[in-house]
């Protein structure tokens, strides 16, 4: 019924055969970066959509899920197996805007390869032109010290002709960690007994006891810096004037103590925590070990242990609102703030908050509020509002916004960087 009212409002009009009109219930500020996204934009046949199950309403198009013959783009899929996808160029690919894009590489293979020192060795050999490297293993590659002192990305001499890294280039991710407000049983369902998180001073005392600077240059090589609330640093809305958290073990041990009091835990009577992350991320598993040593080494009344999960399983965890610390990350889908302020921050709407039991009606008001105001200046001060307003109620622990960095052959030529669509565009890439 509401997919019916829906479309008797006529929200999309078909003007002649290049426009089309949306109809929008109400002023949406962020519409335009929406339209934007490569996530939004891809246009699939409608005739082949018609073909294979059609729409119709209240049932999924499983055959459009399992098939990828429809797309218009510059490759098309000759397998999928588990860990390793073939793509072959498009001989009839439109060619993008201008019309002058044309594939080069004729066949892509896409391999998972969890261990980053078998990737490095693929590189190294020339059996791979590009390979994710981590920050925690960059050091084989270029002169860390010359990074770190410098701000430079300089090439060993030993793998110069072989190995390209380009960079640095500044990202929109933001890597933070959740303090869950409402903790829940996995297996019954129902909210666990202690609930150390609902307490703000425990949540404020996690912010203080992390070592950010330590992890930033340690751990993360200097390739990131500290946010200072859920927008990055270069996006609408980003206000430089707000302070970051700050590392003060002294101020966390006295909030722990004083909290224990009320919550039932003591140095004599301790309680136990865990931190999940995803295994395989070293650098999440780093900053977990981190905070929890911070932590434990007060002797306040809590004992932290990290524990990871694959990805299956924490994303289980997590959607079941059993995670009662985690590390994770949050890439943008489309280029606004609106894509960082109600995912962390609205409480009906939020793919986090939902999940830590956090709601707060006057945020979402003012997140609701954000959306709907087209002047820049207004919707600039809304937004340092809701930063400034879920900061003081210490939701999250914001650990880092990536400096990001590329590493591929000398040989590939045409590589480069989108902060909206990070990855490779195989369409403009050549090996010589």
């Amino acid at each position: 019924d509401d997919v019916k009212a829906w479309l008797a409002k006529k929200p999309i009009e078909i003007l002649d055969t290049y426009t089309v009109r949306i109809n929008l219930d109400y002023p949406y500020a962020p519409f335009p970066a929406v339209l934007a996204s490569p996530w939004a934009s891809p246009i699939v046949s409608p005739s082949y959509v018609e073909a294979h199950g059609g729409i119709q309403l209240g049932k999924h198009n499983d055959w459009m899920d399992r098939h990828a013959e429809a797309g218009t783009g510059p490759f098309i899929v000759k397998s999928w197996e588990p860990g390793v996808i073939t793509m072959v160029a498009n001989p009839n690919y439109w060619g993008g805007p201008k019309g002058d894009i044309k594939p080069k590489i004729k066949t892509v293979i896409i391999k998972k390869v969890d261990d980053a020192n078998t990737r490095l060795l693929d590189l190294l050999k020339g059996d791979a032109d590009i390979v994710y490297v981590p920050v925690t293993h960059i050091d084989q590659l270029i002169d860390i010290n010359k990074w770190l002192n410098e701000g430079k990305i300089v090439v060993k001499p030993d793998v110069a002709d072989k190995v390209a890294v380009l960079g640095p280039f500044e990202t929109f991710d933001i890597m933070f960690i959740g303090l869950n407000q409402k903790i829940y049983d996995e297996t019954t369902k129902k909210p666990v007994d202690f609930q150390p998180f609902k307490d703000i001073r425990v949540r404020q005392a996690f912010a203080y006891a992390f070592d950010y600077k330590t992890y930033i240059r340690e751990v993360v090589k200097n390739f990131a810096i500290q946010p200072n609330g859920p927008i990055p640093k270069g996006m609408f809305g980003y206000d430089p004037s707000i302070p970051v958290y700050e590392y003060n073990l002294t101020k966390a041990k006295e909030l722990l103590l004083a909290a224990g009091k009320d919550l039932g835990f003591s140095p004599d009577n301790p309680k136990t925590l865990t931190i999940y992350y995803n295994s395989g991320n070293l650098a999440r598993e780093k900053g977990s070990l981190l905070l929890a040593s911070a932590i434990n080494s007060l002797h306040a009344g809590l004992i932290i242990q990290v524990v990871p999960l694959d990805w299956p399983a924490f994303l289980a965890k997590l959607r079941a609102k059993a995670l009662p610390i985690f590390f994770l990350g949050w890439a943008p889908d489309y280029i606004d703030p609106d894509d960082y302020v109600v995912p962390f921050c609205h409480g009906e709407k939020g793919t986090f908050p939902i999940r830590i039991g956090f709601n707060d009606p006057e945020l979402n008001k003012l997140i609701d509020e954000q959306a709907r105001t087209l002047d820049p200046q207004k919707r600039k001060e809304i937004l340092r509002q809701i930063t400034l307003k879920v900061n003081e109620q210490y939701v999250y622990i914001w650990l880092t916004q990536p400096t990001a960095y590329h590493v591929q052959r000398t040989w590939v030529k045409g590589w480069f960087y989108n902060p909206a669509f990070p990855g490779n565009y195989f369409a403009t890439l050549s090996k010589g």
